[in-house]
């Protein structure tokens, strides 16, 4: 009767030809038998200097390739959008001045709070939104969705949640806009809840007034984003038409 739990070792030293070092190599038999041309062992080495900074290099290049370099966080279109190119006036002053406070103590900030920026289209809220993320996106990880677009992908593709729920910044423009269902109140509910869950900061625009955000988004995910965020209302003008006049 064979035991099984038993192996037999045979031991063996070696000097690695590249650094030099001893190579302690052991071999051991398989518990059963294989068929040919396998033997009735193998042999196991430790790892020299050599060795160990060649894999270490192996992860140093697997782990690159998982991390994307330089990506910007805005689409293109809106990258453009900083606080030196936002029109300062009456009627958006206090909210341009208190994103900027936002910016400015980004590192301080705990518990989750966050910016929710409401007014009509054309007011500057994603311009605001955007300022904040070429502000931030140098130093902290920056995550920018447009609602409606984020859903539709949530609907019909794999989305991950994790980036949503773990950057240190996460930008939902035009939350509200989206399809009203009880599925899209259920993904917004789990995007705004991890992220209060995981303490971190969250800035929203919506055109839509604070007694509609609850029948757009639903009750719970509304309670949460204006419990947890300060609200900046931003009046005046739709900047977009003045600027098409203009050409």
């Amino acid at each position: 009767m064979i035991d099984y739990g038993l192996q037999r070792s045979f031991f063996h030293r070696e000097i690695c030809t590249i650094c030099g070092e001893t190579l302690q190599k052991r071999y051991v038999l398989h518990p059963f038998p294989l068929p040919p041309p396998h033997g009735k062992g193998h042999w196991l080495a430790s790892d020299c200097a050599c060795i160990k900074k060649e894999r270490s290099q192996e992860r140093l290049t697997r782990e690159s390739m998982l991390v994307k370099h330089n990506v910007h966080p805005l689409p293109v279109g809106l990258r453009q959008h900083t606080f030196n190119t936002f029109k300062v006036s009456e009627f958006n002053r206090k909210g341009y001045e208190h994103c900027c406070t936002f910016v400015r103590n980004f590192e301080k900030i705990g518990g989750g709070q966050g910016l929710l920026l409401l007014g009509r289209s054309g007011t500057g809220k994603t311009h605001l939104a955007c300022a904040i993320a070429n502000a931030l996106k140098d130093r902290y990880s920056v995550v920018f969705a447009y609602v409606p677009i984020l859903l539709e992908k949530m609907r019909t593709t794999n989305v991950p949640l994790e980036p949503l729920l773990s950057a240190d910044l996460l930008i939902l423009d035009d939350i509200g806009s989206e399809r009203e269902t009880d599925w899209t109140k259920e993904r917004l509910l789990i995007i705004v809840d991890g992220r209060l869950n995981n303490l971190k900061p969250t800035v929203f625009t919506t055109n839509y007034d604070l007694s509609d955000l609850d029948a757009r988004v639903g009750m719970r995910a509304a309670s949460r984003i204006l419990g947890h965020n300060l609200q900046l209302v931003l009046q005046g003008p739709d900047w977009r038409l003045i600027r098409q006049q203009r050409i």
